[in-house]
């Protein structure tokens, strides 16, 4: 079996125990994640199962999850697998049905950087939308390969642009300077799925700014580069970013190199 086929394998068996056990969505464990957030019951369960179906593969994983931390192999592990078991848990907890799972791989190494991830999969949990990304191959929405939207004028512009948790004084003035000069926001409350949409053209732009996102998510800037996208982080370089478990993410991913240093710009008040 493939890398890319046992992640999907992962994913899909997660997806699916978590639509069996949807009446216990709001449930939770009574316990809170390395990132300070409550854990649902579902996020735990999902994320055991992912866990499991790795360790039995027969090929060797170190882990790094959004629930548990670092699970490290007792020998040298041949990749790391990075988990984000439910991406939109808030919306899975009020019965809002738009979350996804997010898997990525790649060689374990000491010094291991985002470039080196060898493929990811998105699996949205209430729409029959899977998205697998594999190393200079692309990125395919079930199967068929998808690119990102045309060049189009700023007024046409719909960007997702993530504002949890941080409205102080400069995150809303830098906010206002995007969002006036696009034709209009969406938000899912979903990253990964907002940047598989980037990926595949249903928007131009995802942008989280706050310098709060975990690395797990990791999954959702690889469709956007896989897809010929392009991700720049908050100083303006080519996001590459080490995977560290403390590592956190602040990007803007676009369809083009052009519309993600203007974005970024409007931002940093610089353009």
């Amino acid at each position: 079996m493939t890398l890319i086929d046992l992640i999907q394998k992962a994913a899909e068996s997660a997806r699916e125990l978590v639509l069996r056990n949807i009446d216990k969505a709001a449930e939770k464990t009574g316990k809170r994640n390395p990132f300070g957030d409550q854990t649902l019951a579902l996020d735990k369960e999902a994320e055991d199962i992912i866990i499991e179906i790795l360790q039995q593969s027969g090929t060797s994983f170190s882990i790094m999850t959004e629930e548990q931390g670092i699970i490290k192999n007792e020998s040298q592990p041949e990749y790391l697998a990075i988990i984000d078991p439910i991406d939109g848990s808030a919306n899975l907890e009020r019965g809002i049905p738009i979350c996804s799972i997010g898997i990525s791989v790649l060689p374990y190494d000491e010094k291991m950087t985002t470039d080196d991830i060898e493929a990811s999969v998105i699996r949205s949990f209430f729409t029959d939308e899977t998205y697998m990304a594999i190393k200079n191959q692309g990125v395919t929405l079930n199967g068929e390969l998808v690119d990102p939207a045309q060049p189009k004028p700023m007024e046409e512009i719909i960007v997702s642009y993530d504002t949890k948790k941080k409205w102080d004084k400069e995150f809303t003035a830098a906010s206002v300077r995007v969002l006036e000069n696009v034709f209009d926001m969406r938000r899912s409350a979903s990253n990964l799925l907002d940047l598989c949409w980037t990926a595949a053209g249903g928007l131009d732009a995802m942008l989280d700014l706050r310098g709060v996102l975990p690395i797990v998510h990791v999954s959702g800037t690889h469709m956007v580069t896989e897809a010929g996208g392009y991700v720049v982080d908050s100083t303006g370089s080519r996001l590459n970013l080490p995977i560290e478990y403390e590592q956190r993410m602040s990007f803007a991913a676009a369809s083009t190199e052009t519309l993600a240093r203007k974005l970024l710009s409007l931002w940093r008040g610089t353009s």
